[in-house]
C-alpha cells in the first residue's frame, strides 16, 4: 500500500466471510494503521439515507439563531455536552500550540439509555455520563441523532472485532473493555468565511484524537480534512460517496505500543473562491469503558517484549487532554461571534 493516500477498505468480507476473509480484512487494517493511521471504510452497512438525514438535521440546527443555540450552551463542568459557539475551542491547544480559536461551531452528546450500578455511580463516571442537552429545534433532532448514534455503536463493535483480528488476539478481546463505552458524537459546522482568517487560524487546528478510534462523516468540499504525511506535507482526504473515514486515537496507539499511528490531522480553510461554502462533519469518537485498564496488548510487545507505557485507566488518559481543547469565553466574547 502506498503511504501517499488514505486506503479504502471494504469491511463486508469481514461481516459475511470465513476466517480467511476476516484475516484478509484485518491485514489491510493493520497495514493502514501502521502506515498512516487512517482508512476510508466501505461496506459498513450504515444506510445512506440515515447519513444524509443526520447531515441535513445538523445543518438545520446550525442554521438557527445564536440566541436559540446558546440555550443549550456547553456547560463548563461537562465538556462534551451541548453547543460550542464559534471561537470557544482550539484543538491545537491539546498539543500545547497557542493558536487562534478554530473557525467552527459544534454540538456534542454522549451515551444515553444508561444502566444502573456502581460503574455508573463512580466519581469518574460523572464526566462521561452527564445528562445530554437537546435543542428544541429542529423537532426531529434528538430522534435522528440518537438513531445515528446507535448505528455508530453497532459499527464500532464490528470495527473493534476487526482490530482484534488485525492484532492477532481473540475477536472478542476488546468486548469487556468497551461494553459500557463512553463514546461521544460531535456534529460540527464550519461556517462560510465572509472574511479571511487571521494568521494561524484554521477550521480545526492540527491535533490527534484522544480515544480508541473515530468514525467520521465529512462533506467532501474544499476546506476539508487533511492528514499529516510522514514527509511533512498535508494529504487531502476525499472519501468516495457513502464511505466513512476511520482513524485511531491516542488510546489505541498506546494500547498497541505505538504499532498503530495516532496521526495528526486538521481541517483546512477553503480557497478564497470556495469561501462561501460551509461544511458539515459528524465524528463519532469511540471510547473505552471509563474504568478500562489500558496496557500493552500482548501481541504488540515486539521482539524486546517491553511495553513503552505503564498501565493507566482510560478516564485518566482521556480527560486531561480533552480539558485542554476547551477555550472558555465570557458572554462579551460570545456576542462578538454573533
Amino acid at each position: 500500500m502506498s503511504d501517499d493516500q488514505v486506503p479504502v477498505i471494504d469491511m463486508q468480507p469481514f461481516l459475511t466471510g470465513d476466517k480467511k476473509a476476516k484475516q484478509a480484512v484485518g491485514r489491510q487494517v493493520d497495514e493502514a494503521l501502521q502506515t498512516i493511521g487512517f482508512f476510508t471504510l466501505i461496506g459498513h452497512g450504515v444506510p445512506d439515507e440515515l447519513i444524509t438525514l443526520t447531515r441535513e438535521t445538523a445543518l438545520e440546527f446550525f442554521g438557527c439563531s445564536l440566541d436559540e443555540k446558546m440555550k443549550i450552551a456547553n456547560p463548563p463542568e461537562h465538556m462534551s455536552r451541548g453547543y460550542n459557539w464559534v471561537g470557544n475551542r482550539s484543538l491545537a491547544y491539546t498539543l500545547g500550540e497557542e493558536t487562534p480559536p478554530d473557525l467552527q461551531e459544534g454540538f456534542a452528546f454522549g451515551p444515553f439509555d444508561l444502566g444502573e450500578g456502581p460503574y455508573y455511580a463512580a466519581p469518574a463516571a460523572s464526566s462521561f455520563f452527564a445528562p445530554n442537552i437537546w435543542p428544541e429545534q429542529p423537532d426531529a433532532f434528538r430522534r435522528v441523532f440518537e438513531e445515528y448514534y446507535r448505528e455508530m455503536v453497532l459499527l464500532a463493535e464490528s470495527v473493534m472485532a476487526i482490530f482484534a483480528v488485525a492484532l492477532d488476539v481473540p475477536e472478542s478481546y476488546f468486548a469487556d473493555k468497551t461494553d459500557k463505552h463512553t463514546s461521544v458524537i460531535r456534529a460540527v459546522h464550519y461556517p462560510a468565511q465572509s472574511e479571511p482568517p487571521v494568521a494561524g487560524q484554521l477550521r480545526a487546528g492540527a491535533h490527534t484524537d484522544y480515544g480508541t478510534f473515530t468514525i467520521l462523516y465529512g462533506d467532501d468540499s474544499p476546506g476539508g480534512l487533511q492528514v499529516k504525511h510522514r514527509d511533512g506535507d498535508w494529504l487531502d482526504v476525499h472519501p468516495s460517496p457513502g464511505a466513512l473515514i476511520c482513524n485511531v486515537g491516542d488510546l489505541m496507539s498506546r494500547w498497541t505500543n505505538d504499532r498503530w499511528i495516532s496521526n495528526l490531522h486538521r481541517v483546512a480553510n477553503p480557497p478564497p473562491e470556495y469561501a462561501a461554502i460551509d461544511r458539515i462533519a459528524i465524528p463519532f469518537f469511540h471510547n473505552a469503558n471509563h474504568d478500562a485498564v489500558i496496557e500493552c496488548i500482548p501481541s504488540c510487545l515486539g521482539p524486546t517484549g517491553v511495553a513503552k507505557y505503564s498501565p493507566v485507566l482510560f478516564s485518566e488518559l482521556y480527560l486531561g487532554k480533552q480539558n485542554r481543547a476547551e477555550r472558555k469565553l465570557n458572554n462579551t466574547d460570545r456576542k462578538s461571534y454573533d
